[in-house]
C-alpha cells in the first residue's frame, strides 16, 4: 500500500534462471551430460531485493515482466518472500527475462541472458513508485535494465534524498559521469573495476589504484570484490579527503556454486545501510561478505540465500566495532592526485 514504509527499494531486472550443473563447460558444438538441473528466480536486482528481505529488511521491487507464466511466477516468488510487488509492471511487448546458466564442478557459472521485458522498464514506471522511494532509506539499481534508465533512477533517487547503491555488471568500459556522482556506493568486482579504469587489479596495490581512480571520478564509497581473496572497502574521509581503505577477508569454504554471490553481498550491504546505520562502512561490508560467502556453499541463486535465523547471531549485533576489533587490515593510501581524466559521457 502507498502508506507503507520501506527500508530498501530495488529498481532493476527480473529473470527466470534455468541452471544446469555440468562437470565442465562444453566446447563449441559439444554435448555433455549434466548432473543436476534447477529452476530458480534471478536477475541481479531481484536477487539483491530477496537477499535484503530474507535478512529482515522491508523491501519493494520496481521492475517489468512479460505477460506470461514466467512473469506470474516471478511476482509470486517475490510475494512468497514478502517483497512488495505493487510496482512490478507487466508488458505485452516482450517476454519475461530468461537466463540459461551452466555451472561447472568448480562452482563457476557461464551465462546466456535474454533481457526481454527488462528492456522496457521506463522512467515513468520508476516515478510511479515515488511514494515508495520517498519512504525508504536505501535504493539499489542495477544494469539489467537500460543504462540510461538506471542513470535516471539513480538521479531521481538522489533528488528524493535517498542513499543509493549501483553495480555495473556485466562489465562496461565506461560509465556516464552522473552515475559516479549519484551512486553513493559503487560495488564492482575485479574484472569490472579493471574494465572501467583500464588498470590491472591483480594484487592489492593494483586494487588500490583502481579504487583511487573510481574515487577521482566521483564515487564516494566503493567495494571492490576479489573472489576468494575477499574484498576491499573504501570511502572518502570527510576529514582529510583521502580514501580510507580496508581489506575484508573471506572465510575458506567448500564452493558449490558462486552464481549470485555478488548480488547477495549487495543485498546484505543495503540491509545493513538501512537497518544498522550505526555501523561503519567497513563493518557493513565485512558482515555482507560473510553472508555472501555462505551462499556459495549451496546450489542455486535465491535458493542459496540464507534467512536471518540461519545465520550467526553476531551478524545482527547492534554494537559497532572498529576495524581493529574485527581483525581487518587497513591499507595505506596517499592523497589522491588531481586527476584530469575525462569521465565518460
Amino acid at each position: 500500500m502507498a502508506d507503507d514504509r520501506f527500508d530498501v527499494v530495488v529498481i532493476g531486472s527480473c529473470f527466470v534462471d534455468m541452471i544446469s550443473y555440468v562437470p565442465r563447460l562444453p566446447e563449441s558444438g559439444e554435448t555433455i551430460k549434466g548432473t543436476k538441473f534447477q529452476l530458480d528466480f534471478g536477475g541481479k536486482a531481484a536477487n539483491q531485493c530477496v537477499m535484503a528481505q530474507k535478512l529482515g529488511a522491508n523491501t519493494a521491487m520496481v521492475a517489468k515482466v512479460g505477460n506470461d507464466q514466467f512473469g506470474k511466477d516471478t511476482r509470486n516468488n517475490f510475494k512468497r518472500f514478502g517483497v512488495n510487488t505493487d510496482f512490478i509492471a507487466v508488458t505485452d511487448k516482450a517476454e519475461t527475462g530468461v537466463t540459461n546458466i551452466a555451472v561447472n564442478n568448480s562452482g563457476e557459472p557461464a551465462f546466456i541472458s535474454l533481457a526481454g521485458a527488462n528492456r522496457h522498464l521506463s522512467v515513468e514506471d520508476i516515478k510511479a513508485a515515488e511514494l515508495f522511494i520517498k519512504s525508504c532509506q536505501v535504493v539499489i539499481c542495477d544494469k539489467g535494465i537500460p543504462l540510461k534508465i538506471a542513470e535516471a533512477a539513480l538521479q531521481y533517487s538522489k533528488e528524493l534524498g535517498k542513499k543509493t547503491l549501483f553495480n555495473p555488471s556485466p562489465k562496461l568500459e565506461s560509465l556516464p559521469r552522473s552515475i559516479y556522482l549519484n551512486a553513493d556506493s559503487l560495488i564492482v568486482n575485479r574484472e569490472e573495476g579493471e574494465s572501467l579504469t583500464n588498470m590491472l587489479a591483480d594484487d592489492i596495490e593494483g586494487a588500490k589504484k583502481v579504487i583511487c581512480k573510481l574515487h577521482q571520478w566521483g564515487a564516494k564509497q566503493i567495494v571492490l570484490t576479489l573472489g576468494s581473496e575477499g574484498a576491499v572497502s573504501s570511502e572518502i574521509s570527510s576529514q582529510h579527503g583521502v580514501p580510507v581503505m580496508v581489506l575484508i577477508p573471506t572465510q575458506k569454504v567448500e564452493v558449490v556454486d558462486t552464481t549470485g554471490a555478488g548480488d547477495a553481498l549487495i543485498g546484505a550491504l543495503a540491509f545493513y545501510m538501512s537497518c544498522y546505520p550505526q555501523l561503519s562502512f567497513a563493518e557493513m561490508v565485512f558482515r555482507a561478505v560473510n553472508i555472501a560467502t555462505v551462499t556459495v556453499t549451496a546450489h542455486g541463486v535465491q535458493a542459496s540465500y540464507p534467512a536471518a535465523e540461519q545465520l550467526d547471531k553476531w551478524l545482527f549485533d547492534n554494537n559497532a566495532r572498529t576495524s581493529e576489533q574485527l581483525g581487518l587490515v587497513s591499507l595505506n593510501v596517499v592523497n589522491l592526485e588531481n586527476s584530469h581524466d575525462e569521465l565518460a559521457v
